[in-house]
């Protein structure tokens, strides 16, 4: 008993004395995954169903941010928020996109544009301009408009477990390097492909220079980290699927 007051009466004092940390410590944000923002053109590849939202879900899913006052930030802003630089809004939330699909730059970037959200958009370098991809003037035009910060997902989409730590680091640093080289923004965050990271990988995007990582594991962010968890986005979820992940 006694322990567990001397714990409470420790958190109340430093409340008192620095209520900025404290709460901003506490102060979970969903960060949203997407990948195909199209419908499934092969009605048989129930896996693509999954990770395909139809442009007219993702624009019911945007007018319910909007009109349900969530604030979609980047991520640069997410740590800011957590290293008590910048004041968090009412309703945070982080909107990511794997992978630099074709289909980012004809179908979401115009819904984002309406509702003047800011979202992350995370590019494996060595697939730019390629079939399904957007290419590098696409990306340049969409970030010109301030609403899209572009982020490192290695440069070959490579499982990067499955590397050494030296072929890890090398895919990490070099599409660091091409794409501050190319949008001439620092890119401070890394989605690991598929997901997965380990020990090693985790070192090497540190020593790359990354403030942070991404997984697939599913949580709310709590707190700035090299693993944070997203919410991968389903395209069989309805509105109110969609809502009840946001809470």
């Amino acid at each position: 008993m006694r322990t567990i007051l001397a714990v409470f009466l420790a958190f109340i004092f430093l409340l008192i004395l620095f209520p900025e940390n404290i709460l901003a410590a506490n102060i979970k944000v969903p960060i949203l995954t997407y990948h195909f923002i199209a419908n499934n053109p092969n009605s048989k590849d129930r896996a693509r169903d999954s990770l395909s939202v139809p442009p007219d879900k993702f624009e019911a899913q945007m007018d319910y941010l909007s009109k349900n006052d969530y604030t979609p930030i980047t991520l640069d802003t997410l740590y800011g928020i957590y290293n008590n630089q910048t004041t968090a809004p009412a309703k945070p939330v982080v909107l990511t996109f794997d992978d630099g699909y074709i289909d980012f730059y004809t179908n979401a970037f115009p819904i984002l544009r309406k509702y003047n959200f800011h979202v992350v958009s995370f590019i494996s370098t060595e697939l730019i301009g390629g079939g399904y991809y957007m290419n590098w003037d696409q990306i340049k035009e969409i970030q010109a408009s301030g609403l899209v910060t572009f982020e490192s997902h290695s440069v070959t989409h490579a499982n990067l477990p499955s590397l050494s730590y030296a072929a890890a680091y090398k895919q990490m640093i070099d599409s660091k390097n091409i794409l501050t080289s190319q949008t001439g923004y620092p890119v401070n965050f890394i989605a690991y492909p598929y997901g997965t990271s380990n020990a090693l990988v985790q070192q090497a995007a540190r020593a790359a220079g990354y403030v942070g990582g991404l997984g697939t594991w599913s949580g709310k962010a709590f707190g700035p980290g090299i693993n944070m968890p997203r919410i991968k986005v389903s395209g069989f979820w309805n509105i109110k699927e969609f809502a009840s992940r946001l809470k």
